[in-house]
C-alpha cells in the first residue's frame, strides 16, 4: 500500500485544528455585543468587575452564550453566568435589570 502525496493527514488535522480555533463571524459578533454590554454594565454600575478580569469574564459569558441551545435561553444563560462567575466582584442589579441591560447589545447581533 503506498502513500498517497496529495493526502495528508497531518495537514488536514493543521487545517481541522485551525478551523476550530477561529471563531465563527456569528461568535465574533456575539463576543464584541457582550464585550460592549459588560462595558455598559460596569459603568452603570450594573456589576463590578476588576479591569484585569474584563476581558476573561467576556470570554467566559461568550462561551456560555454560545452554548444556549436557543436564542430565547440565551439571555438567561448570560445572566446566569454573570451572576455566578468568580471574575465578578459583586453584582447590583436583579435578573430583570442584567436582561434589560443586555438585550439592546444582543438584539444587534
Amino acid at each position: 500500500m503506498s502513500e498517497d502525496p496529495e493526502f495528508n493527514l497531518k495537514a488536514l488535522l493543521g487545517i481541522v485544528e485551525k478551523e476550530k480555533s477561529e471563531p465563527t463571524p456569528f461568535a465574533q459578533s456575539v463576543g464584541a455585543a457582550l464585550g460592549k454590554a459588560i462595558t455598559s454594565m460596569r459603568a452603570e454600575g450594573v456589576i463590578e468587575v476588576e479591569d484585569a478580569n474584563v476581558e476573561p469574564l467576556v470570554a467566559e459569558v461568550t462561551n456560555s452564550a454560545l452554548e444556549s441551545s436557543s436564542l430565547k435561553r440565551l439571555v438567561l444563560r448570560v445572566v446566569k453566568t454573570l451572576i455566578h462567575s468568580d471574575l465578578v466582584e459583586e453584582v447590583y442589579g436583579t435578573d430583570e435589570e442584567i436582561s434589560a441591560s443586555l438585550r439592546p447589545f444582543l438584539d444587534a447581533v
